[in-house]
């Protein structure tokens, strides 16, 4: 190999390793693996025929008690309002019902807490429930984790809520709709989606204002 050729050698090696440092970088960052989780939450309404562009939403701003509530997903479907709290986490997750902080236990030495999300979804119920002036029985609540978490120690599901691993998502929820009674019309879910759709366009002051909410909260 001469010394053009080696040159060339080095060169690739090095762009490889940035390549790969940055990809890293991406993966790991909490916002990406957010709305990574989210958009496959999506996906998987979408292909499984659950949903579509006109009645699946994402981030949603809604105002509430000073503030703003934000919904991951949404789904208005003729069976009700599905809303779900993705969780795209990695590691062993624990938690009860009325703790106010989870944990996730990444190893022996790393562990993260987290607002407990069946509190945080049930906001996010209380507030669509006062914004569109619609009973929250109406509403169901879906706790969405990634596939390479383990949940070691949650609660069961029961009519309030659904804590569950996104592989099985699709399952839980076609069940959930093939078991429920019709309870919006065609009409109903159309108004529901404009309202709605309007406070997925927030601007980046009140993105911001909602992020340093949780914040303070979790602290």
């Amino acid at each position: 190999m001469n010394e053009i050729e080696t040159g060339i050698v080095i060169t690739l090696v090095i762009i490889l390793i940035i390549v790969i440092g940055v990809v890293k970088n991406i993966i790991s960052d909490p916002n990406w693996l957010g709305a990574r989780g989210e958009k496959l939450i999506r996906k998987i309404l979408i292909d499984g025929g659950l949903g579509s562009e006109n009645n699946i939403l994402n981030n949603i701003y809604i105002p509430y008690k000073d503030k703003t509530s934000e919904v991951d997903v949404l789904l208005i479907h003729e069976k009700g309002i599905y809303v779900f709290e993705s969780k795209n986490y990695s590691g062993w997750i624990f938690g009860d019902e009325n703790n106010y902080k989870w944990t996730q236990a990444l190893n022996k030495k790393t562990k993260e807490k987290f607002y407990n999300p069946i509190k945080q979804n049930r906001t996010h119920i209380n507030a669509l429930s006062e914004y569109l002036k619609i009973d929250k029985n109406k509403m169901k609540s879906y706790i969405v984790f990634s596939e390479r978490c383990e949940l070691k120690k949650v609660p069961k599901n029961t009519e309030q809520y659904k804590i569950l691993k996104r592989n099985r998502l699709y399952e839980v929820i076609n069940n959930d709709i093939n078991t429920s009674e019709k309870i919006f019309t065609e009409e109903e879910i159309r108004n529901i989606y404009e309202k709605l759709k309007a406070l997925t366009n927030a601007p980046e002051e009140t993105k911001k204002k909602h992020i340093d909410d949780i914040e303070k909260r979790i602290k």
